[in-house]
């Protein structure tokens, strides 16, 4: 045999092995490129986390929040609550998530890992609170929680213990006039209740403004409640929610299908923006198209609101108070809860009849939506009706 032919006999099994790592290099590059890489596909970086009350199920789901915007549901989840869980509040000063739950009249209680997503009860959880709970609110320094006490005409006021136990501050509950929604104000000095009656018309229409002792305490503030319609009449006012700059309260009333925005004077009085609207005079499926809940965007040119029977969200740009139609996107079915990621990124949207939770990033500049990728979103959801999203940290 010749020197040439040797060293080419011996040199094939080299060339070989080096062809079939590049092929196997080459394949799995394909994959991960395509999506397909299962484990060994990038992963998104968690950015913070999302919580959801299910009213179906009394319980909390928890989702990861990734750079992309996409949900994963963490472990452990759902974590259970009570019976009607309807509104979420979270203390960011002590990291607790608390939870109306309005069939149990309790409302529950959870440190939160902000790590990991996890939720602990903390001790004595649930508290007992007044009938039919559902708006809950935590005043921006952590030292209460207000409960509003929709088929009790009160609201309850607790204050918040080192690890999270709640206990009734002094002389609560405090009257009002069936209170749905709550909202503090920044300072943590005014408290804002939104009045929905269980009947079906009722001159109420209001929105009530109360005083925050240093104790808790709530004092109605001089012109208290004001009216949230032009007349008497079939009204609801739920969605609630306050400026980042706290100048103006949006009202959100969806049987007069508008969004009432207020000026909230140094006291704590209202007074509307604009002429109020006139209630609907009868209630139809027409009554539920707009708005349910309200969202702010920390830039304070754009709120969001959920339309429940329109199965849309409604953009709106915002100027000194007066709102005007951007655009209305697509949601699952009955959209109910409503919340940006503390960036702003990202906006999320509960559906309680499909059972999802829908995804839409954020154009700052304009307010406009568009859809995340694998939304609408799932997983240990049941008639959902609120969401908080927190930063990881």
């Amino acid at each position: 045999m010749l020197p040439s032919q040797l060293r080419s006999r011996t040199l094939q099994p080299a060339r070989w092995l080096i062809f079939r790592q590049l092929l196997t290099l080459a394949i799995v590059l394909l994959l991960n490129g395509c999506g397909m890489g299962g484990k060994n596909a990038p992963q998104m970086a968690t950015i913070g986390f999302a919580f959801v009350s299910n009213s179906g199920s009394g319980t909390v789901s928890a989702f990861a929040v990734d750079s992309s915007g996409s949900l994963s549901l963490i472990s452990g989840a759902p974590f259970p609550a009570g019976a009607g869980a309807e509104f979420l509040a979270f203390d960011s000063v002590h990291k607790f998530l608390f939870v109306s739950n309005q069939n149990a009249n309790t409302v529950s209680a959870f440190s939160v890992n902000t790590g990991t997503g996890g939720l602990t009860a903390v001790p004595g959880s649930p508290f007992a609170t007044g009938a039919r709970p559902t708006g809950i609110a935590v005043d921006p320094l952590g030292r209460f929680v207000f409960v509003a006490n929709q088929a009790a005409d009160s609201i309850s006021v607790f204050s918040i213990g080192a690890n999270g136990s709640l206990s009734p501050a002094a002389g609560s509950p405090f009257t009002a006039s069936n209170p749905f929604g709550l909202a503090v104000n920044a300072a943590g000095t005014v408290l804002f209740a939104n009045n929905f009656p269980d009947s079906s018309i009722s001159d109420l229409n209001s929105v009530s403004s109360f005083q925050i002792g240093a104790n808790g305490t709530l004092s109605p503030i001089a012109g208290s409640p004001f009216p949230t319609s032009s007349t008497a009449g079939f009204a609801s006012s739920i969605g609630l929610a306050i400026d980042p700059a706290g100048k103006f309260l949006l009202v959100g009333d969806h049987m007069s299908q508008a969004i009432v925005p207020f000026n909230i004077a140094s006291t704590g009085a209202l007074t509307p923006v604009s002429a109020l609207p006139a209630p609907a005079p009868a209630c139809s499926v027409s009554c539920h198209n707009n708005p349910l809940r309200l969202a702010v965007h920390p830039n304070d040119q754009f709120v969001y609101a959920t339309n429940v029977q329109a199965g849309t969200v409604s953009i709106f740009k915002m100027t000194n108070g007066v709102l005007s139609s951007i655009a209305d996107v697509p949601t699952g079915q009955h959209p109910f809860g409503v919340a940006l990621d503390p960036a702003a990124g990202f906006l999320f949207v509960v559906n309680k009849v499909d059972n999802t939770i829908s995804g839409y990033s954020v154009n700052s500049s304009t307010g406009t939506l568009s859809p995340l990728r694998g939304s609408p979103f799932s997983g240990s959801l049941n008639a959902p009706t609120d969401i908080v999203v927190i930063a990881r940290q």
